[in-house]
């Protein structure tokens, strides 16, 4: 089962800033919710932990997650992902590019596109209700993310 999310949000924040964050698999995966990074392993490839609920059912990956992309001339990264459920009840696969823009007046737009594909146990919920935890999911994420730029902002 496969799913696109198509989502933008803007931060006041400069770009430098932001950028700095968003390449740093330390500062941005924590405002995931759900994901944790447990080792590097190469220099764009990180292990973690992916953990998520979809109505009665929770899930947690093994991940590997890789920056194939950080094109700092046009601010672009593409991320991708892929994990097997930790029961051995499934497997996930996400591929994420991200662009930024600068708005007129200052701060940032970032606009992502996420493919997501689920299968296993988790598919039989189908992709309304996979997007309707990504949305979730997306939200906690700008939130925590903004709250981290302000808290960097602040103390620089």
């Amino acid at each position: 089962m496969k799913t696109t999310l198509d989502k933008s949000f803007e931060v006041p924040q400069g770009t430098e800033l932001v950028w700095e964050h968003l390449i740093d698999p330390e500062k941005i995966m924590d405002c995931v919710p759900g994901v944790s990074i447990d080792e590097k392993v190469g220099d764009n490839h990180y292990k973690g932990k992916v953990g998520m609920k979809f109505g009665p059912m929770g899930v947690k990956y093994d991940a590997d997650i890789y920056y194939d992309e950080v094109d700092v001339d046009k601010r672009k990264i593409i991320l991708t992902g892929n994990g097997v459920d930790a029961k051995g009840q499934g497997n996930a696969e996400m591929k994420m590019t991200i662009d930024l823009n600068e708005r007129e007046g200052g701060g940032v737009k970032l606009d992502a596109i996420m493919d997501v594909t689920v299968n296993g146990k988790i598919a039989q919920f189908g992709s309304r209700l996979i997007s309707t935890v990504s949305n979730q999911l997306f939200k906690q994420f700008v939130s925590n993310f903004s709250k981290k730029l302000e808290a960097a902002e602040a103390a620089a």
